[in-house]
């Protein structure tokens, strides 16, 4: 049941905002407007920030025409357990009125002029495409800092690392906890706890998550109940795990960041573009039950065009248990190249030098398939020895390696 108290009415705010942004579009005043949006990724992090900065704007800082957005389409929801089960735990319910990236009227330029960004620090192109008044009005993230909208974005604030987006925006509150609903501090709670591992010592956790922690806790009656911490940890964590319903194709969307790179080699002329699909299961166990995988990866790279595709595992294997009993933290990276041999045997060959990933090659055979890439796509795959090296480590290193830049890759 969806809580609407007369202090705390988070949800009717999400519906209202929404209704009014889209009546705005519709009324050709949207550039009027203010749109908080995590990144194309969408996960609970992303979501959680943007919801919980458009009503710190709103109440706080007294912005009437501010809307949260999610970059993830009403139809691609349901690839996010963990999200909806976030929001029905912060009592806003699983059908949360919130505005999702294609319910808004497509159209060149986008409607809105004004962009605060979280969980993210650059405007991707689609904003800015025939736009040229696009602003970045305010950025809050835990990413590498590309030392963009240092004149217009306020706040701008940007600390690496933190494990948690969600931290440095309930940070925003500490002073202004008169507005920070139950709701919305269960809301952040999640997403903190996601991202560190349940807040497990020595983990990702860092200052400013453990702070958030002892901020949001004791405004949120539902995170007070014993064990209540490590149940929804425990539930969010399964919940993000439980991907076998889905194809190869809805795995490599689920969770997936693409970036625009200028290649520093011959071999490609002009701007190229890459994507980064973060994945909750093995290859062992995904590619020998999933015979469309490399047809369906295919087309994912064509549909969205991309020349690199990497893939990252992250996992836990039941067959190789830790001292808690649960199975050992793995990673893999599989690389996929699209008609450019030349680019393919420069990003293999700088990967594997790479010292702070620790990539161990590893053969398709090796996972009991045979490599299945039809011709023009060239692929490989690696066992990822540092556990810790998270997307966001992973990153910035792949596009050094691709645009030439010196000192990203640590090789």
């Amino acid at each position: 049941m969806t809580s609407q108290t007369p202090e705390n009415t988070l949800s009717k705010f999400l519906t209202e905002t929404k209704t009014a942004y889209l009546e705005a579009v519709k009324s050709g005043k949207g550039h009027e407007w203010t749109v908080v949006m995590g990144n194309e990724a969408g996960d609970l992090d992303s979501l959680a920030s943007a919801v919980a900065f458009a009503w710190y704007e709103a109440k706080v800082r007294g912005l009437e025409l501010v809307v949260p957005m999610t970059q993830t389409p009403q139809t691609e929801l349901h690839l996010r357990a963990e999200n909806a089960y976030a929001l029905e735990v912060s009592q806003l319910g699983v059908d949360a009125d919130i505005l999702c990236i294609d319910e808004i009227p497509q159209s060149t330029p986008f409607p809105s002029r004004r962009f605060a960004l979280v969980d993210h620090n650059r405007l991707q192109a689609r904003f800015l495409r025939d736009n040229p008044d696009a602003t970045v009005v305010a950025v809050i993230d835990h990413h590498e800092d590309e030392g963009l909208y240092k004149d217009t974005a306020d706040p701008r604030i940007i600390v690496v690392p933190t494990g948690s987006c969600a931290s440095l925006v309930a940070g925003l509150f500490e002073e202004h906890v008169d507005v920070l609903t139950p709701e919305l501090a269960t809301l952040l709670m999640t997403a903190i706890l996601i991202d560190t591992n349940g807040l497990k010592e020595g983990g990702k956790a860092k200052d400013a998550d453990i702070r958030a922690a002892y901020l949001l806790i004791p405004r949120s009656p539902a995170l007070q109940v014993e064990g209540a911490l490590q149940n929804i940890y425990k539930a969010l964590d399964e919940k993000k795990s439980s991907v076998d319903h889905l194809s190869t194709y809805e795995l490599l969307q689920r969770d997936y960041k693409e970036y625009a790179l200028s290649p520093a080699s011959a071999s490609a002329a002009g701007e190229i573009l890459m994507g980064l699909s973060s994945v909750p299961t093995g290859f062992a166990s995904w590619l020998p039950r999933h015979p469309q995988f490399f047809a369906q990866t295919e087309k994912f790279m064509t549909d969205r065009g991309l020349v690199v595709l990497g893939i990252l595992t992250s996992f836990r294997d039941s067959e190789k248990l830790n001292q808690h009993g649960k199975g050992k933290h793995r990673r893999e990276q599989m690389y996929v190249v699209r008609d450019n041999e030349e680019l393919a045997g420069e990003l293999f060959d700088a990967l594997e030098k790479v010292e702070e990933l620790k990539l161990k090659r590893v053969k398709f055979t090796d996972y009991g398939v045979h490599n299945g890439f039809g011709e023009g796509f060239k692929a490989r795959v690696w066992k990822q020895k540092n556990t810790d090296a998270t997307r966001k480590v992973t990153a910035p290193i792949v596009k050094g390696i691709i645009e030439g830049r010196p000192n990203v890759s640590n090789l």
